[in-house]
């Protein structure tokens, strides 16, 4: 554990110990970058095979003056930071019985599915942790109650309970866990039990006044049905992008279908579904009930009415990208995936890297009557990087994502129905991740800051673990100040 009081902020690169940081500074390219509002190091190596993942659902979470996150130590030690707002002051406890792929091989260890993800109940104080899965037994723990809501002026490993089932008897062969939050700060956790050719969804919904998890379906999901344009496949996974509450208390889904394991050219359509009863029934974007889970029904591929968008097979949709609602409670979608089908020859899991110029962003949202929408196609970086979305409180949209170059953002506005683009620059190549990581959404809708976690050593050897804050109001500002490059239109192929 670090003592109490060591300032996180990085050393690094002193351009960036500045907050708020001087705003349109020039790129080599010409652009202006915004920079971030802070900068803090929790971490100055970290494990280096993986510390974000697509499906973080979530990674950094907030409550009072401190914010959580959990990460791999670089001796794959399972970590959880906790960092006060105010000083930036960061404390780590090391889980020392919880080490990533213990007596798996060493490809198993640089596994990126193995990915951890934290959660929080406010009501009773606890975090919740999940972590190191890839079709295994569930890992899951959490801390003492009242750690969150009274938290102590120094924290450690006795804080922590051990590991534990969340409810006796839940399906196991664990794969991308999630914690996410109710309006009303009910805690819930979702996993897919199964593979990728043949997977299904458990839910759970956590009650702090007895401190226990209750399962609202231990199949959300089936995995049944026939699908003539991949082979008259019989098997199948629901791919989520992120589950979402609005401020009524509806929960929002959104997600593909992944035919099979060995290449996400079986990835097709965007599907829609919400319940407006915590997950136990579900209704179809027309609001047709589909499926009961508390009489056993699920959603399935022929479930009716859930494709919203047709995207065919072969044109290389991913999965497990990104969702956010605006103030209307309006999904909003970023993906990516080729303008129109392209079969390879000799099918493999990813197109050939000849080929993947194909690949652009792309925005799809719903309008208040139930109409699907989609955008123009969006330039991507190449290597390809999976988006984030979030909205702002005036309904702009902002895409993020990572790049050679560093972090950059689409940009649209309502006032445009989502239809005029700029692209900002946040970033220069000092941080980088994989994917873009997801925000503290607690931070995003009551304080308007998106923060979220990066790797801070940029093209340095190693990989670290750092926060990076904008405030939203500059950035919009800086938006409205012309510092956004107006979007060309990416070709379609």
């Amino acid at each position: 554990m670090k003592t109490p009081g060591r300032t996180a902020r990085w050393t690094g690169i002193a351009l960036f110990l500045i907050s708020p940081i001087i705003s349109h500074l020039r790129a080599d390219e010409g652009a202006a970058i915004l920079g971030p509002d802070r900068v803090v190091v929790v971490e100055e190596q970290a494990w280096p095979a993986f510390n974000w993942a697509s499906f973080d659902q979530d990674k950094l979470v907030s409550q009072g003056d401190y914010q959580y996150t959990v990460f791999w130590a670089e001796d794959r030690v399972l970590t959880i930071a906790r960092r006060e707002r105010a000083g930036d002051d960061v404390q780590t406890v090391r889980l020392e019985d919880y080490r990533l792929a213990a007596g798996l091989p060493e490809h198993q260890q640089r596994n990126g599915h193995r990915n951890t993800v934290i959660g929080i109940s406010p009501c009773d104080g606890r975090v919740h942790v999940a972590w190191d899965h890839h079709n295994n037994d569930l890992n899951y723990t959490r801390s003492r109650a009242g750690w969150t809501s009274d938290p102590p002026q120094v924290i450690g490993a006795a804080d922590f309970e051990p590991r534990q089932p969340v409810v006796e008897n839940a399906p196991q062969r664990v794969t991308y866990p999630r914690f996410f939050n109710g309006p009303d700060e009910t805690l819930y956790f979702f996993y897919r039990s199964g593979g990728s050719g043949a997977g299904n969804i458990a839910l759970f919904e956590y009650d702090a006044a007895d401190g226990a998890w209750q399962m609202i379906s231990d199949r959300l999901f089936g995995s049944e049905g026939l699908y003539p344009p991949w082979n008259d496949s019989t098997s199948r996974n629901a791919y989520m992008h992120d589950l979402l509450f609005d401020r009524q208390g509806r929960l929002h889904i959104t997600w593909v279908y992944r035919e099979v394991a060995r290449s996400w050219a079986s990835n097709h359509d965007l599907h829609y579904a919400y319940s407006d009863d915590q997950g136990r029934s579900w209704k179809n974007n027309a609001g047709q009930k589909i499926a009961d889970t508390r009489s056993g029904e699920r959603i399935v591929l022929d479930s009716p009415g859930i494709v919203v968008y047709d995207i065919p097979v072969f044109s290389w949709l991913m999965n497990q990208c990104a969702m956010t609602l605006d103030s209307r409670n309006q999904p909003h979608v970023a993906t990516y995936h080729m303008a129109e089908p392209w079969e390879p020859e000799d099918l493999q899991h990813d197109p050939p890297a000849a080929e993947q110029h194909r690949l652009n962003y792309y925005h799809y949202w719903r309008d208040e009557d139930g109409s699907w929408h989609r955008s123009e196609p969006l330039p991507m970086p190449s290597p390809r990087r999976r988006p984030m979305i979030v909205s702002s409180p005036d309904d702009t949209i902002i895409i993020y994502f990572t790049s050679r170059e560093g972090f950059q953002a689409h940009v649209a506005r309502a006032e445009d129905r989502w239809s005029r683009w700029q692209t900002l620059r946040l970033t220069g190549p000092e941080f980088v991740v994989n994917d873009a990581t997801k925000p503290d959404r607690r931070l995003l809708h009551e304080q308007g800051i998106l923060s979220f976690t990066v790797d801070p050593r940029g093209r340095q050897p190693g990989r670290g673990l750092a926060i990076l804050e904008f405030e939203l109001d500059r950035l919009l500002a800086a938006l409205a100040d012309g510092a956004g490059q107006p979007v060309e239109i990416a070709e379609s192929h």
